[in-house]
């Protein structure tokens, strides 16, 4: 049990702040709180960004811990798993370039197909 100080502090410093009109009556907090609408202050954007930031690092960690665990208790040998690792890894470019190489010729097709409406619209104007 801890000791707090004696018992006539709190009685004292609230008779204190009345004599100095410190405190304010029930009514009047009530009628002030009505009036002016709370505001957030101007940090509490920062502070979500902040939060996202911590837990994309802590996904982040998380994602990589994890990876390693899953490597050390994997039930092959390691010289099977690196193989297995880089089959996976030249899979996953090689479908990357593809898939980048098919969004270049839609998109090139796109603007051929916008070029020719332009001229279309050009030349039935005149």
């Amino acid at each position: 049990m801890s000791y707090a100080g004696p018992a006539s502090r709190t009685p004292r410093a609230a008779n204190t702040n009345a004599a100095l009109g410190l405190v304010r009556s029930e009514a009047a907090s009530r009628s002030a709180s009505s009036r002016a609408p709370r505001r957030r202050s101007a940090s509490h954007s920062t502070d979500a960004a902040g939060r996202a930031g911590i837990l994309a690092a802590g996904l982040a960690i998380g994602l990589l811990v994890g990876a390693g665990v899953a490597l050390l208790v994997a039930p092959q040998a390691g010289t099977d798993t690196r193989r297995d690792l880089k089959r996976a890894t030249k899979r996953l470019r090689r479908r990357g370039r593809d898939a980048w190489d098919d969004l270049r010729d839609e998109f090139r097709e796109y603007r051929r197909q916008r070029r020719r409406s332009r001229n279309r619209e050009a030349a039935s104007s005149l």
